[in-house]
């Protein structure tokens, strides 16, 4: 029962996926829905696109190592929902942008954007790992399958999801997710709360610390986890386009609301979930503990939907990362090189870039299946927050401080010192603080010089 449930579940999403190609008439379709989305279509490419493995199966993992800990994660992109709003909600009414990079190259120039375009798809491409490995662990703790299989099938999976419809094609199935995922999550804390007694087992069976200490691996390294998945959701590609499809500006501010209001559920059940199966299964492999839980103590009918729910999550958040980077590389790398490219070209040269994508993720993924799928998560939002959140920060808000000499610097210096700071050990302090701190610094430094040169112009004059 268990395995037909996941299995029509499973092949009805990706025959929606394959329909949704029906709604592409332009490249405008394919990468941001026509920019004419409603409530709840911004809400289901925005739901679908966030909420993956690592918010699922990586937090019961991480839950499973340490506890409530593992809450930060969702609760960082239940914070990011409403932080897009305010920082790229102006930008719906007149849709001039179709990349968050193409911010960039509009007030730093074409060396800044070509920086950003190439660490940001980067932080994207690692993300995408960590959805796959979620993905793969299902096959393995439910069908026992090898990994080289079960990789293959994911792939094929985000593949199916988004080669076809694009942007409608994730908003579809992300729908489809966001129902499934809600429904099976509220039954699962219910089956925890009412059947197994999580509250007093928990009391029971683990210390105050570090088990319910959410800073257990101290403040301001547990605290860098929720700012860095705020920085990096903001400066994701799929994201941004999911604010651009919206049709104005009051839609947004309610899908994002929505959105916000709907993730921090999923992320506590998923927590319970890892702390009980430790307490009833402490040598199970932690990555397996929410399908072992599933499958061991619901119905089979609901785990059936939950692990569906949860491979739909992994795969739709990967396809989404995967369109996010055929997006920037389509619209600021090859549209620049060839501009008479017709629609029908564009949406084939795209479909061309997911595939190669996703077959160099599947020889990745063979090669790193025992790695922490929250490390994953955390690692790309080092690349997408650091290059990107300043620069487009300055660009919208403070754009007559930009000064254009050395403007690449205003996009790599972040990365690079996050990166020093890594190899060089020094994890008391997460690189994360140290690569926006240092963004930030070299923007108020280039603004202050920009000024004192202007204020010594007009002097002589």
């Amino acid at each position: 029962m268990i395995l037909w449930t996941f299995y029509v579940t499973i092949l009805l999403t990706l025959f929606a996926g394959y329909m949704s190609k029906k709604l592409v008439k332009d490249s405008k379709d394919f990468l941001i829905g026509g920019g004419r989305l409603g409530t709840v279509g911004v809400t289901s490419m925005l739901m679908g696109a966030i909420i993956g493995g690592a918010s699922t199966v990586g937090t019961s993992q991480m839950a499973f190592e340490r506890g409530l800990g593992a809450i930060w994660f969702t609760l960082g992109l239940s914070i990011s929902s409403i932080v897009l709003y305010f920082f790229y909600g102006k930008l719906t009414e007149k849709k001039e942008f179709m990349t968050v990079t193409g911010v960039i190259g509009k007030f730093f120039g074409d060396r800044a954007k070509t920086a950003a375009c190439t660490v940001l798809c980067l932080g994207m491409f690692i993300h995408i790992n960590g959805q796959v490995l979620a993905s793969v662990s299902i096959f393995s703790s439910v069908l026992d399958f090898d990994i080289h299989i079960s990789a293959l099938i994911v792939c094929a999976l985000i593949g199916g999801y988004v080669i076809f419809g694009g942007f409608w094609g994730g908003t579809i199935v992300g729908g489809i997710k966001t129902v499934l995922l809600y429904s099976t999550s509220i039954v699962c804390g219910m089956y925890l709360l009412f059947e197994y007694d999580f509250i007093p087992l928990a009391a029971m069976s683990f210390s105050p610390d570090p088990w319910f200490n959410p800073f257990s691996n101290g403040f301001l390294k547990d605290l860098s986890l929720p700012i860095s998945t705020v920085l990096g959701v903001t400066c994701t590609q799929i994201y941004f386009q999911s604010v651009m499809s919206a049709r104005d500006k009051h839609v947004l501010k309610r899908s994002c609301l929505l959105t916000a209001f709907m993730i921090p559920p999923i992320g506590l059940v998923c927590t319970m979930i890892g702390m009980y199966m430790r307490t009833v299964s402490p040598d199970i492999a932690a990555r397996d503990a929410f399908v072992l839980f599933v499958t061991n103590n619901t119905h089979p009918v609901v785990a059936g939907l939950s692990i569906a729910a949860v491979l739909i999550s992994s795969v739709a958040t990967g396809a989404g990362l995967a369109l996010g980077i055929t997006t920037i590389c389509s619209r600021d790398v090859i549209s620049p090189m060839f501009p008479s490219r017709s629609d029908s070209q564009s949406i084939r040269s795209m479909r061309i870039m997911i595939a190669i994508i996703i077959s160099a993720i599947y020889f990745i993924v063979v090669s790193n299946d025992n790695s922490m799928i929250l490390s994953w998560g955390f690692l790309s939002m080092i690349f997408r927050a650091t290059p990107v959140f300043v620069p487009v920060l300055v660009a919208l808000y403070f754009p007559d401080s930009i000064s254009r000499r050395h403007e690449s610097i205003y996009v790599i210096i972040g990365p690079i010192l996050s990166i020093a700071w890594i190899l060089l050990g020094l994890d008391n302090i997460s690189s994360i603080y140290v690569g926006i701190l240092g963004s930030l610094s070299y923007a108020f430094l280039r603004a202050k010089t920009k000024k004192s040169k202007s204020a010594q112009t007009n002097t002589c004059m």
